[in-house]
């Protein structure tokens, strides 16, 4: 084959063989994309990360503010996440916080909110499971609720008690010093007579021993005043320390028991095992 020939032929191989499709094997792969549907968020677990979060923030709202402020800003939380739990938690602060009884108003207010959230369906913020514990925990709560308001009639009663026997004992202190008052002035009265008989006798007695002709009527006038007054005297103060000593006694006594009594009186709210009790102390009766 002569040489012309050749380079036509070895052409049209070259073009041929850069036309031809390549084999499968050789063909580039395209990169996979392989896009995994994002899965949506268990609202349960979101709801339980968010009650973690609010329990780790509670001690510190509660050292730094106050358990009052803790138990605000847990309502408004409760009211933003229409939790149950997050609502038994505000029941729960709001029973600490023991200012008046509008604050066990507001515990018995979230109590019953838990039970009525838990009871709607659906709840996506507990699940089916729970409901029975928040019923439970929102049971619990009111009867806390009912035996703090007991507890603060009682101690409300025995406090009014106390009162009135520290007024009863003032009154007394008050009214044995005034019968003291009319025992000196019985005291004094009768110091008067005493010195107008000796002031008698004193100025009678030269006269008498002269036997002198003078009218001795004015001198036994000063006589029978001074025994007059003497005895009035005696009766007051006598009259006076009767009555007076028992009287400071019993006062005394009343004001001191009263005082006791007020200061003894306390309620506490302590957390127990299962949930919140109540502890009362109080003084002798």
């Amino acid at each position: 084959m002569s040489l012309a020939y050749r380079r036509p032929v070895l052409a049209f191989v070259c073009v041929a063989s850069f036309l031809a499709p390549l084999p499968a094997s050789a063909t580039p792969k395209a990169p996979r994309r392989v896009q995994q549907a994002s899965k949506p968020d268990d609202p349960l677990i979101a709801a339980a990360a968010e009650r973690d979060a609010l329990v780790a923030r509670i001690g510190e709202l509660e050292a730094i503010q106050g358990v009052e402020h803790c138990a605000r800003w847990l309502s408004g939380q409760a009211w933003d996440t229409q939790d149950p739990w997050i609502h038994i938690m505000a029941a729960r602060t709001w029973l600490k916080v023991q200012t008046s009884t509008a604050t066990l108003d507001r515990a018995a207010f979230h109590a019953r909110e838990a039970v009525a959230l838990a009871d709607m369906p659906p709840a996506p913020r507990i699940g089916a499971g729970e409901v029975a514990r928040v019923h439970a925990e929102a049971e619990s709560l009111q009867l806390s609720v009912a035996e703090r308001r007991a507890e603060i009639r009682r101690v409300r009663a025995d406090r009014r008690a106390a009162d009135r026997q520290i007024r009863r004992g003032r009154r007394e202190l008050i009214a044995g010093g005034a019968m003291m008052v009319v025992a000196a002035l019985g005291g004094g009265l009768a110091l008067g007579g005493a010195t107008y008989k000796r002031r008698f006798d004193e100025t009678i007695a030269p006269v008498l021993e002269a036997e002198l002709p003078v009218d001795l009527s004015p001198l036994r006038a000063l006589d029978v005043q001074g025994s007059q007054m003497l005895a009035a005297g005696a009766v007051l103060a006598a009259v006076g320390v009767a009555a007076g000593a028992p009287l400071l006694a019993l006062g005394a006594r009343d004001l001191r028991l009263g005082r006791q009594r007020r200061g003894q009186l306390s309620l506490q709210v302590q957390p127990g095992p299962g949930g919140l009790s109540l502890v009362g102390r109080f003084g002798a009766r």
